[in-house]
């Protein structure tokens, strides 16, 4: 069958936009989506033809339906093209079809492959590579989460949630860690497990593993190979290795040799890990060093990645894409290595029913780590309540196993008129961190707007 036109069923997502972007010069492209969203305009303005809302009406004479992992079996959508016969696909399963004959450079793992990938395409193109990149995150200097090059060559974050980036063939790949996540869809550790193990089978040239991951040494060692290099800080058993130096360069070594000083603006240690990954894939594809290094210091991590929405003398506002206990750790002890006397204020969206439930304990004894924190209630991302597990329950959870200042506000209108007040009257300074995966950053673009109101009232 010779494919000419092909339907998305909701073309905003951040992986399904990806993948329209890339199609859209080859093939006539239509979509649908629940909501308008500043990726569906951009679509719109290359001529992509999206409906808001689903109908039957949207599916007619296309020869490919391609469909979210959002989406029902029960979409109106879906269930008329499987009537009129028409070919249906899952988003990873066409991203793997449509880039099989390419050289793919495969980035994932639990946490990080947004912000490994941006760093590889960043690297990558300052370096006068023309690439394609399917990003799972807006870049920042682009402004976009897909880059249209003319080569054969494909950076892709690739999705391990649902077992999805088996679907591709990658000729590079980097796993940034392996951290339990997504087990509604897995079941067990062992099935995770046999994922990866799967992934870095499918890999033809070279799998770079980050070696300081507990659960990347315990279950996928068995797998040695030539094909796989492993990186790590301070570990000297790595085949690369860093450093952090006093003046808060790095230093990578390639067994005993120095490879060479990295500047860097990016803070926190787990953005090093993600910084080093992406250098050591670019060297495996002949990048060389002093070329790379150029360009280290000028690389930003995606949006909602530790994004400043407002900055004055005594209050800032941050946003993190955060949504699990090890990624908000990860958030904490960056926060704390900077010992600026900023008082910290954590607004907490819990991230779908399911993860809450399944890390409930460690999302117990992360939040517990924090002094000042917000919980709103849980953000469903399409999942239906299967528990009682809620946000309200949660900080009485957290009182019960230590008393720290928490409290549960469900409206997000009351968190920023509160929020505000901490603005007017509160002297010390205060960083404000609003954290999930959810729409949980709506709070501080509110709040930098009323601020701002206020501002030009008083002049």
């Amino acid at each position: 069958m010779k494919i000419k036109k092909i339907h998305f069923i909701g073309i905003g997502g951040i992986g399904m936009s990806s993948l329209a972007f890339f199609l859209n010069k080859k093939f006539t492209l239509t979509g649908s989506d629940i909501g308008l969203s500043p990726i569906i305009k951009k679509l719109r303005k290359l001529g992509v033809d999206i409906n808001i809302g689903h109908s039957t009406k949207n599916i007619n004479n296309q020869d490919l339906i391609v469909y979210s992992s959002a989406i029902n079996k029960s979409n109106v959508e879906l269930v008329e093209a499987k009537k009129r016969n028409i070919t249906t696909i899952s988003r990873g399963k066409a991203l793997g079809e449509f880039t099989k004959n390419k050289k793919n450079i495969c980035i994932t793992g639990t946490h990080g492959k947004s912000t490994s990938t941006s760093f590889i395409s960043q690297i990558l193109i300052n370096s006068g590579k023309d690439i394609n990149a399917f990003l799972g995150a807006i870049d920042r200097k682009l402004k976009t989460n897909f880059i249209h090059g003319n080569s054969n060559i494909n950076v892709i974050e690739a999705d391990e949630s649902d077992n999805s980036f088996n679907y591709l063939k990658p000729d590079l790949s980097l796993i940034t860690n392996i951290d339990y996540d997504h087990m509604d869809f897995y079941g067990s550790k062992e099935k995770l497990y046999e994922a990866f193990q799967a992934f870095i089978k499918k890999t033809t040239k070279c799998v770079v593993l980050n070696f300081d991951c507990k659960n990347i040494q315990k279950n996928l060692k068995g797998l040695k190979s030539k094909k796989i290099t492993t990186f790590g800080y301070q570990n000297k058993k790595c085949d690369y290795y860093f450093t952090e130096n006093i003046l808060g360069s790095l230093e990578l070594y390639h067994g005993k040799r120095k490879v060479g000083e990295i500047f860097t603006n990016l803070e926190g240690l787990h953005n090093h890990y993600n910084l080093i990954g992406a250098i050591i894939v670019c060297i495996k594809l002949g990048i060389s060093f002093k070329k790379i290094s150029k360009s280290t210091n000028k690389i930003l991590t995606p949006k909602r990645r530790f994004e400043n929405i407002f900055k004055s003398n005594n209050f800032e506002i941050y946003d993190d894409y955060a949504h699990h206990p090890s990624a908000i750790s990860s958030l904490r002890k960056m926060l704390n290595k900077k010992k600026d006397l900023c008082k910290n204020y954590l607004i907490f969206q819990p991230h779908r029913y399911t993860r809450f439930k399944e890390s409930y304990s460690d999302f117990i004894k992360e939040i517990c780590q924090w002094e000042n924190v917000i919980v709103t209630d849980i953000y469903s991302a399409h999942e239906s309540k299967k528990s009682k597990i809620s946000s309200k329950e949660f900080v009485k959870r957290v009182l019960k196993k230590k008393k720290i200042n928490i409290q549960y506000i469900r409206e997000f209108d009351k968190i920023i008129d509160k929020m505000y007040l901490k603005y007017k009257k509160n002297k010390n300074k205060i960083k404000l961190i609003t954290i999930g995966a959810g729409d949980v950053n709506k709070i501080g673009y509110r709040l930098k707007n009323i601020i701002k109101e206020s501002k030009e009232r008083a002049r």
